[in-house]
């Protein structure tokens, strides 16, 4: 039976919602509207937009397969890639879909270790040594969310040889990937991990890094042998996606050389502020991670559940961060800067003055 991850219940009972919102982790919303109008009566919708996603990611057709946005692709990526009984080995910590999504596909969920002690880096070796008989799939995170750390294409690259090597996959979600360079001047994406080997698949959308979350504009890269079964998958549950979201998504990436020069001017020097207020923290440490827009902190010596501190700061201070329990580190939680420029310093001294409560 499906049920709701309990951090997207969280998420969307209070993003959004507080006046200084550092936990929202994609870019301001940019309204349909603001595209221009999309001609919705072309029948050949689905071809137009496997085109235009596949030519987004330097793909062929094959390779790519839309998607209601990266949270659909998820699921359509573990449905074609494992059978009921297979091992999913997801990175700790980890964003809570990932292993929501594995389970309900029918995997077991096995952890392995992503942590602080080596900056959230994607180890070759601790995912070989956490690796079982039954491993199918090795789910990775790329920014990796919730630290914001990149892997390195060599460490990826190394992984997918390693679970090549079982008739596996290596799954990326990289719907941060595109932070900070997003596209060349033609629209282009060139960073999917999809291009480093056979066996990797990846999914991604234009929510995080261009703020079209409300369009749910997404896809499903992969070796067609995985495409096809996605296919299949949207076949079996819907049919066939929407002819007029299919051309509105067409159109939004037409525009995303646009849209990537709208995230960089709302990027700014937000992140050097953030670090500035990080190092001022005797009590934190944090991922200080070189793109993206979040980071990960967690409090010195301490094991204590951050979740109930930060919910009585959005009552009490009308700040809100998002909490570490959700990806598997209580004394921890992610920062993100997406809020508008003039908002940044108040809400981190609203940070602060929350944090106080639970260092004093």
């Amino acid at each position: 039976m499906l049920t709701r991850p309990a951090y997207l219940g969280w998420a969307l009972a209070h993003y959004g919602k507080v006046p200084f919102d550092l936990a929202s982790s994609g870019m301001p919303t940019l309204r349909q509207s603001e595209l221009g109008a999309a001609s919705l009566d072309d029948p050949d919708g689905w071809e137009i937009l496997q085109g235009a996603i596949a030519k987004h990611n330097a793909v062929t057709r094959s390779e790519a397969i839309g998607a209601l946005g990266a949270s659909h692709g998820l699921w359509l990526a573990y449905t074609s890639m494992i059978d009921a009984g297979d091992d999913v080995l997801v990175e700790d910590p980890a964003y809570e879909p990932l292993c929501h999504a594995a389970r309900a596909a029918g995997g077991n969920v096995v952890r392995f270790d992503r942590g602080p002690d080596v900056n959230y880096a994607l180890d070759p070796e601790r995912v070989r040594a956490a690796m079982t008989p039954r491993t199918k799939v090795v789910a990775i995170s790329n920014l990796h969310n919730p630290s914001g750390a990149r892997a390195s294409d060599d460490a990826m690259r190394e992984v997918a040889k390693v679970v090549a090597d079982r008739g596996g996959y290596l799954f990326v979600d990289e719907v941060y990937a595109p932070f900070d360079d997003l596209v060349d001047e033609a629209g282009i994406f060139h960073g999917s991990a999809r291009r480093l080997a056979p066996n990797v698949v990846a999914t991604a959308s234009l929510t995080k890094a261009y703020g079209l979350g409300p369009q749910r504009i997404g896809w499903v890269l992969g070796p067609p042998k995985v495409i096809d079964a996605a296919m299949d998958a949207i076949v079996a549950s819907v049919g066939v996606l929407p002819i007029a979201w299919m051309h509105r998504s067409a159109l939004a990436l037409s525009h995303v050389g646009a849209l990537s020069a709208r995230s960089r001017s709302l990027l700014g020097k937000k992140r050097e502020r953030v670090a500035r207020w990080m190092r001022e923290q005797e009590n934190l440490t944090w991922s200080a991670p070189p793109a993206g827009l979040f980071g990960f902190a967690t409090i010195r010596r301490s094991a204590a559940d951050l979740r109930p501190m930060i919910e009585r700061g959005i009552e009490a201070h009308g700040v809100i961060v998002a909490p570490g329990s959700f990806f598997g580190v209580p004394n921890g939680f992610r920062l993100a800067w997406s809020l508008p420029e003039e908002q940044l310093d108040e809400a981190l001294l609203r940070l602060g003055n929350v944090l106080a409560t639970a260092t004093s």
